[in-house]
């Protein structure tokens, strides 16, 4: 499992197959490609620099199809969290 921070250096969680789940294993989004999406379909960022996870404010309006609010992911043992990353112009922080 590949464990992602955002850019502001707070731990998320991991990714299971095509989902990124929060430690209590709730969803958080789901990936097409690299791009990370909600449950509604909204674009909500994607892995920048280390797998830090950043949004693309250009991307805000990027839609996929919404999927279902009953998957689960399994729940994971929180980590740490690091130092920050400063700021890429036209970028906010994950979540």
């Amino acid at each position: 499992m590949v464990k992602y921070w955002n850019w502001g250096g707070r731990y998320i969680g991991v990714r299971q197959r095509d989902y990124l789940v929060a430690c209590d294993g709730t969803i958080l989004g789901k990936f097409y490609g690299k791009e990370i999406y909600d449950q509604n379909g909204n674009y909500i960022g994607e892995p920048g620099r280390n797998d830090r996870l950043i949004k693309n404010k250009t991307k805000d309006n990027f839609r996929r199809p919404a999927f279902s609010f009953c998957v689960k992911g399994t729940i994971t043992a929180p980590l740490k969290d690091c130092a920050p990353y400063p700021m890429i112009p036209g970028h906010e922080d994950f979540l």
